[in-house]
């Protein structure tokens, strides 16, 4: 094992590390920006989604990131792009469509998003994790403002796709918030993945309560540790009196996510974990 697999493996048996590894996290992205430099060329100057989908050519090379810092602490940008192509039209289907570039400079989804990132930065270190591994983000226009879509894509190691409401409502940072903290734990466990493997490949299902459905274990596992994530998040919030209005959402919210993984806690028990699969995964019900 190498200097990075045993950081892997000495954090995610730590159980008083909080569930995002901010003291892993560094490493990891250096190590996946040094895998795209070595496949496509690719380093955090040039990176973009459109490059990683061309093979290291980005077809359009000339677009302007609106690049997005939280307004209360000095951190790390997160560059907001506009859709690829070949994502919009894989995806659709899905429920939302890019905003064009005349709504988002007159709507009122930036200053959402802005609001967002202020939401996670109120948990340095959460904002820190996510702002390494987010090098990409893409703005999604839901069909319903009262429904939230997210994806991330393990081949796109450092982009995540997001929705943001087109218009203001209760609680949509917070939403926001939740959604870009989603996927940048996607794309970190799929990153720990490809140092060290957590599940033995198999035909085996297991059912998924937020999929409400069986799925391959490996889905499991990412769903677990997202929601772990999401909820010791929220659980710092409430402690840090975030302002009331938003607290019986967050409360409502933690309390959901608990139930949810209660309800795979013989997931534990999966045949198809590796050692270290089932290490990560007794840390994050003993976190619970």
């Amino acid at each position: 094992m190498n200097k990075l697999d045993n950081l892997i493996i000495s954090t995610i048996q730590n159980p008083v590390s909080p569930a995002w590894f901010p003291e892993l996290t560094e490493d990891l992205a250096n190590y996946g920006w040094q895998q795209l430099y070595e496949k496509y060329g690719l380093q955090a100057v040039n990176y973009s989604t459109d490059a990683v989908l061309n093979n290291g050519v980005d077809d359009k090379p000339n677009k302007t990131a609106i690049i997005l810092k939280p307004s209360i602490k000095a951190q790390l940008p997160i560059n907001v792009y506009p859709m690829p192509d070949k994502i919009a039209s894989m995806y659709a289907d899905s429920g939302a469509k890019p905003y064009s570039t005349k709504i988002l400079q007159t709507s009122t989804v930036m200053q959402c998003l802005q609001e967002a990132l202020d939401i996670l930065v109120a948990i340095p270190t959460v904002y820190e994790t996510v702002s390494r591994l987010v090098g990409s983000l893409h703005i999604l226009q839901p069909v319903d403002d009262d429904f939230d879509i997210s994806y991330s894509l393990p081949n796109i190691p450092f982009s995540i796709f997001v929705s943001v409401p087109s218009k203001r409502m209760k609680n949509d940072t917070l939403r926001v918030a939740e959604a870009i903290l989603h996927e940048a734990m996607h794309l970190q466990l799929s990153l720990i993945e490809q140092r060290i493997p957590m599940i033995i490949e198999t035909n085996e299902k297991y059912f998924s309560p937020w999929k409400n459905e069986y799925r391959h274990p490996r889905g499991v596992l990412h769903a677990l540790y997202v929601f772990c994530v999401i909820k010791q998040f929220f659980k710092l919030l409430i402690e840090n009196n975030i302002p009331s209005s938003s607290i019986q959402y967050l409360k409502t919210r933690h309390n959901v996510i608990s139930s949810q993984i209660e309800e795979i806690r013989d997931f534990n028990n999966c045949l198809n974990l590796t050692a270290p699969g089932k290490a990560l995964t007794n840390n994050l019900f003993i976190a619970m």
